[in-house]
This record gives structure tokens, C-alpha cells and sequence, in this order.
């Protein structure tokens, strides 16, 4: 029995030690630029949310949908390219790949009838 109080007591921290790991420190906090003012974007923030967007829990593969759990998480520019694209096959322009991601998640949240962030008014993210 002391084994086990003592092994549960070395292991405790250990979730949380993966959890506050899975995000890079540099990576807490990040600020995309935009033509219309910089975007600044809490990752921390939201790596931690419950009940939104239509998820019981936000994970890495929330946002970053290729990731499979084991490998780097691409940057989303690897897959998505700045300028739009003349191939209709090719993955949606950068720009667009955010709107559809941040807005979408946001306006399902509000309809949920939950506080999210905003969804139309473009300089409540983009601040000069």
C-alpha cells in the first residue's frame, strides 16, 4: 500500500508537466501580422478551453488538423500559402485557412450561447 501512495504521489505532477509542455513557451502568445493590424493570439489561453467550438476539449488536432500526435506541428504556412492559389485542388490561402478557423469556432460558441471571441468585426483581433 505504501508503495502505491508513494508512486501516486511521484506521478501526480506528471499530466500536468505533459499538458503545460505540449506548448512551447515562445508559442504562448503569438502575433500574426495582417495588413489590417496585428492578430494576437493566446494559445495558452485556448489549448485550455472545455465545451466550445463543438468539442468537449480543445486538443492540438483542434486547430492544427494534421497533427497526429507524434511529430512537430507544422507552421500552417507549410501547408497553406499566402497569396491565393489559381489551383482549386491546393489547400485554402493562409488568410482565408484562419477566418474559417478562429471565426468559425468562435460564431459556434456565441450560438451555443457561450462568451468566444469576436466573429465579424475585423479590428476587434486586428489592432494597430
Amino acid at each position: 500500500m505504501r508503495f502505491f501512495v508513494i508512486l501516486s504521489i511521484i506521478l501526480l505532477p506528471v499530466p500536468f508537466t505533459v499538458v503545460g509542455s505540449e506548448i512551447p513557451s515562445d508559442k504562448s502568445v503569438i502575433v500574426f501580422p495582417g495588413k489590417l493590424g496585428d492578430v494576437t493570439f493566446h494559445h495558452k489561453l485556448h489549448a485550455s478551453l472545455e465545451n466550445v467550438g463543438g468539442v468537449d476539449k480543445v486538443e492540438c488536432n483542434t486547430c492544427h488538423h494534421t497533427y497526429q500526435g507524434e511529430e512537430a506541428v507544422k507552421a500552417c504556412s507549410d501547408c497553406h500559402a499566402r497569396k491565393k492559389s489559381k489551383d482549386p485542388e491546393s489547400a485554402p490561402d493562409l488568410k482565408k485557412a484562419f477566418h474559417y478557423r478562429c471565426r468559425s469556432c468562435h460564431k459556434y460558441t456565441m450560438e451555443e450561447g457561450k462568451p468566444a471571441g469576436p466573429d465579424k468585426k475585423c479590428k476587434l483581433c486586428h489592432v494597430k
